[in-house]
């Protein structure tokens, strides 16, 4: 129990970083549209011209020369001079890249001393994009480090930043320095994740999450100007003190930024202006009533958004005939993933209410529109709000409000992981296809959703619809692992593997033994088989069996699909991530008009070759970045060091994209920030693009609306 408590303290401070950085700046309202300024982290006043980072004090001390550079499976390090390194990999597997070690006879290094780490980098290749993550990790005798996302406090502990680069492009990776003695909370008390500054046990360079094939080069980048910066911030108040630590809006109390809200009357002002800025700054002029390229070619019209490859590149084509690339973002809601203050009443400065939820994003729009049926002129200003953001896509898990009433293209889920369906036993995100019952309960469900779902109901006519989603990030890999395991008499799909292996091996256990490398006295003893084999003819069985169950599960959700909304688009099912099987890619692409992806990364330019074989067109479905300055406890699943860089890493993804010739749209995830201490699974992340009180991050803003401005262009161009 000691343990799991210490985990808990410690868990609070990995996304605090920053936002305590920025203690010294005077609250300041901040404009709600894109405008060309950027305050830095300790700035509260406007000022005229384009965005740049703050200026952030050196400290002396730290550089290359402090370090020990040790290349890792097979990347080659160059010194150049004193304060510059050449790093160049093959590879994105098995954290290859650059370690720095403590110099000789030290067992750490010291990062204590200021607030932040950083490290210019400049991408050396002609042609390609690249990515490049830096971890700082401490707690444990070896120095790998644990993934950002998933970090459980064993023996090592890492935070992380990253960047993603244009060919050529130089840039700065900045990490907010996670002092155990400033950013601890009391007991009990989510705050940001911890690292022992004091006992650094390396500082290395990769890529997180690979995904990439091998080629040269992955990276080829100079790193240089290795640094402190920085004094480290003020301490969290400990004790009693510490609490409550949530305000009256949802915001942490004991720290200041530029645009945190003190006041019902800032949210009301920012209604007041920013629907004048959007009435100054509406849609691109060169896009049509979709958000696609009114000024670009014209293609077939056919009422509905269809999929064609023009000139080598997939494109969405709208139901004018115009090429379109969909920009968009998830969970565009009034209020999302509110806690259970019941929990914990001495967090909130706010009296726990009668339905124990702390919806503090409905509460601040009540008090922003100043009535309690906001709803309503909320999506209005919302459809107002995307387009003059760049964004011309309203993205998954939307309200269902929003989508009834959408005058803008939009995506629909018809449902995840759906309990009415078969699955397979042990907890398997995944159906059991050979179940008899499972066509007939996936068809039921899906002509159920279209029946009770009001917005499903008006997408399947509605020319805005862009598609359906059917599932979201599906266990597909384990699969066969998972009905092995499972009791034969509960599993149709074990059955019908080992039915199978009858057939081909007939009476002959010996060859099924020879081939699998078991054991088995008969096939009655084949029943109890509960792991796979490792026999040389496994594999091609497993792979035959594994790629009829993908055929099986995307034919059926196509067809089901079909017969509700006949000529609309099937988006797939968003893998997590690139790095799947060929198996899967080709049996989505066999029967999905889009395939959708789930990716966190600084770049999705390099796709492997897997993706890049399908032939068919991908959309990426959730990408995002954060960063600690804005008063959260966590950055995101792909942190950044400011606002500044948030926006153009925002920038460079999209642009990544769209020089790829097969991906046809990128949605953020997701519209607000998550609460200060978590949504239902513990995720609390800096990801949106606006925060909880509903003021919009007007760095991201302004990126995305550039980048909404040029796309088209930018996809044709040569």
């Amino acid at each position: 129990m000691k343990i799991l408590f210490v985990l808990l303290v410690l868990a609070a401070v990995a996304g605090w970083f920053v936002y305590q950085a920025h203690n010294e700046g005077a609250p300041a309202p901040r404009p709600a549209a894109p405008a060309n300024r950027a305050e830095g982290p300790e700035e509260s006043e406007e000022s005229e011209g384009p965005a740049v980072h703050p200026v952030h004090p050196i400290q002396p001390a730290f550089s290359f020369s402090a370090c020990r550079l040790v290349p890792v499976h097979g990347a080659e390090v160059v010194r150049e001079g004193a304060g510059a390194v050449r790093l160049r990999m093959r590879s994105a597997e098995w954290s290859c890249g650059l370690r720095l070690d403590p110099p000789e006879g030290r067992r750490s290094l010291d990062l204590s001393g200021a607030r932040w780490l950083a490290l210019d980098v400049e991408n050396l290749s002609p042609d390609r994009q690249m990515r490049l993550t830096m971890h700082v990790s401490s707690g444990g005798a070896d120095s790998e480090a644990a993934d950002h996302a998933v970090a459980n406090f064993t023996k090592n502990r890492s935070i992380n930043t990253g960047i993603g680069l244009a060919p050529g492009e130089k840039g700065t990776m900045r990490l907010l320095l996670p002092h155990p003695e400033v950013y601890a909370t009391p007991d009990g008390a989510p705050g940001p994740f911890l690292v022992d500054t004091h006992r650094v046990n390396a500082i290395e360079l990769q890529c997180q999450w690979p995904f990439e094939d091998e080629f040269r080069w992955v990276v080829d980048c100079r790193l240089s100007n290795l640094r402190l910066e920085g004094e480290p911030a003020a301490p969290f108040p400990q004790g009693a003190a510490f609490f409550p630590f949530i305000d009256r809006y949802g915001q942490f109390r004991h720290a200041e930024w530029p645009e945190k809200v003190h006041s019902d009357d800032e949210l009301r002002a920012d209604l007041a202006r920013e629907r004048a800025d959007l009435a100054a700054s509406p849609r691109p002029a060169s896009w049509d009533r979709f958000g696609g390229w009114k000024d670009g070619p014209r293609l077939r019209a056919t009422g509905a958004f269809r999929t064609e490859l023009v000139d080598g590149k997939w494109w969405l084509v709208t139901p004018e005939g115009h090429l379109f690339f969909s920009t968009g973002i998830d969970v565009v809601r009034d209020n999302t993933d509110s806690s259970d203050g019941s929990k914990h009443p001495d967090w909130h400065e706010t009296p726990v209410p009668p339905s124990k939820s702390m919806a503090y994003p409905a509460w601040n729009l009540r008090k922003k529109f100043g009535k309690d049926d906001y709803l309503a002129d909320y999506y209005a200003f919302v459809q107002q709000r995307l387009p003059a953001w760049g964004i011309n896509t309203i993205g998954n898990w939307s309200g269902r409000e929003l989508l009834c009433a959408a005058a803008m293209p939009y995506v629909v889920t018809l449902g995840e992981n759906e309990k009415s369906i078969p699955h397979v036993p042990g907890g398997l995100k995944f159906y059991d296809v050979f179940d008899a019952n499972f066509v007939s309960a996936l068809r039921a469900h899906i002509a159920k959703r279209f029946r009770e779902d009001p917005a499903a109901r008006r997408a399947r006519t509605d020319p805005f619809c862009i598609g359906f989603f059917f599932d979201n990030e599906l266990q597909f890999n384990p699969c066969v692992a998972k009905a092995l395991a499972a009791p034969f008499t509960e599993c149709a799909a074990k059955r019908e593997l080992l039915r199978r292996a009858y057939a081909k091996y007939g009476q002959d256990i010996a060859a099924l033994n020879a081939a699998w490398g078991t054991s088995f006295a008969d096939w009655e003893a084949v029943k109890a088989i509960s792991a796979e084999p490792k026999g040389p003819g496994w594999r091609d069985f497993r792979n035959g069996f594994q790629a009829e169950w993908f055929e099986r599960y995307f034919r059926a959700v196509k067809e089901a699909i079909a017969a509700e909304a006949p000529g609309k688009l099937y988006l797939g099912c968003r893998f997590v991530g690139f790095r799947q099987s060929p198996l899967l890619w080709e049996a989505a692409a066999r029967h999905c008009d889009v395939v959708s992806v789930n990716a966190y990364a600084n770049s999705i330019a390099n796709l492997p070759k897997a993706a890049a074989g399908i032939g068919k067109p991908i959309l990426l479905g959730e990408f995002h970045f954060g960063c600690m300055d804005r008063g959260m406890f966590k950055a995101s699943l792909c942190p950044v060091g400011d606002q500044v860089e948030r926006g153009r890493s925002y920038a460079r993804l999209v642009e990544g994209a769209l020089a790829h010739p097969l991906l046809v749209g990128c949605h953020w995830f997701q519209y607000r920030d998550q609460p200060l201490v978590g949504r239902g699974d513990g995720e609390a992340y800096q990801c949106g693009f606006v925060d909880g009180t509903d003021r919009p991050y007007e760095e991201l803003c302004a990126a995305a609306r550039a980048v909404g401005e040029t796309m088209y262009p930018l996809r044709t161009s040569r």
